[in-house]
């Protein structure tokens, strides 16, 4: 562990909170080898087994993420993994690596209709017994099956009968949550919370200080991959085009996260765009069960 000390950082979060954002701007940091979202099957699959509590041993996980963290460290002072799939994983990381972890949030209307864009729960759950950890769901990857978590019990009934505004509400709160709850058992040296409406550059300079680099990166430079917005969706829904029943689920599920971190929730708070165009979902046809059975075995091996 001492080894690792001050080399290992995790940007986590819920997705579509600014992870890709932060890979870039520390993919110019010349002491920084920066990577978003590895591997997806090891991280999904360690998450899955953490959200549903499945006694597993973690070893498999972490030597998978040592090698690539020391591949990182032949070449660079610092490895930097940028990956919401990590966000149950923060005990094991910190024991293993002494990481140091970045927790990115940002406002719940816009990672809900983000996540609305991208297909987040478009399929109703298939469950019969909602005590037992759920079996295979159809998605369009397995990773995605294996990191769109669930509740179980009572709370998984009312959940699937919820819109899907309500649903991903829920997993914005639920996944917030269960980060702060993390870093309860680990030192405040080791993590930081960033609202990523608020990260300006003075904040990424200190940010960088507090994680132990010195940045090299100029504020034009900065400003310019703002102005990009690396990983930014088209067509995204707004809170204008929910309805009643929506509202009402998500002004529930997201209020105790949204009040602890200061983000208006009331949707009539909110500014409502004056023009919004309903997000259309990809058409394409979904891959077989075959090609996903062959794209797992590929991961698998260039891995």
């Amino acid at each position: 562990m001492s080894y690792y000390s001050n080399k290992v950082i995790f940007a986590i979060g819920t997705g579509r909170c600014g992870t890709k954002f932060i890979h870039k701007i520390t993919s110019l940091e010349p002491s920084i080898a920066s990577v978003h979202e590895r591997n997806p099957l090891n991280e999904s699959f360690h998450r899955y087994c953490k959200w549903y509590g499945l006694p597993v041993d973690h070893e498999g996980f972490l030597q998978t993420k040592e090698i690539e963290i020391k591949q990182d460290l032949e070449v660079k002072q610092i490895s930097f993994e940028s990956s919401s799939f990590l966000s149950l994983s923060v005990q094991e990381l910190y024991q293993r690596f002494a990481a140091k972890f970045i927790l990115l949030i940002r406002s719940p209307e816009q990672v809900v209709n983000s996540y609305l864009r991208k297909g987040w729960y478009a399929k109703t759950a298939v469950r019969a017994n909602p005590k037992l950890i759920p079996s295979y769901q159809d998605c369009y990857r397995f990773h995605h099956f294996l990191g769109r978590i669930m509740p179980s019990d009572e709370k998984f009934m009312q959940w699937n009968q919820m819109s899907r505004v309500g649903k991903i509400a829920w997993y914005w709160n639920t996944l917030n949550a269960k980060v702060l709850e993390q870093f309860e058992n680990i030192p405040p040296t080791h993590w930081r919370i960033e609202k990523i409406e608020e990260l300006s550059y003075d904040r990424y300079l200190s940010l960088a200080q507090f994680l132990g680099f010195q940045s090299t990166v100029s504020l034009d430079t900065y400003n310019s991959l703002v102005k990009s917005r690396p990983n930014t969706l088209t067509n995204v829904p707004t809170v204008a085009t929910w309805n009643t029943s929506e509202i009402a689920e998500f002004e529930s599920e997201v209020a105790p996260i949204a009040e602890k971190f200061g983000y208006e929730y009331r949707v009539s708070h909110l500014p409502i765009p004056q023009t919004v165009q309903r997000a259309s979902q990809p058409q394409s046809k979904p891959p077989s069960f075959m090609h996903k059975l062959s794209n797992f075995f590929v991961n698998r091996s260039s891995t």
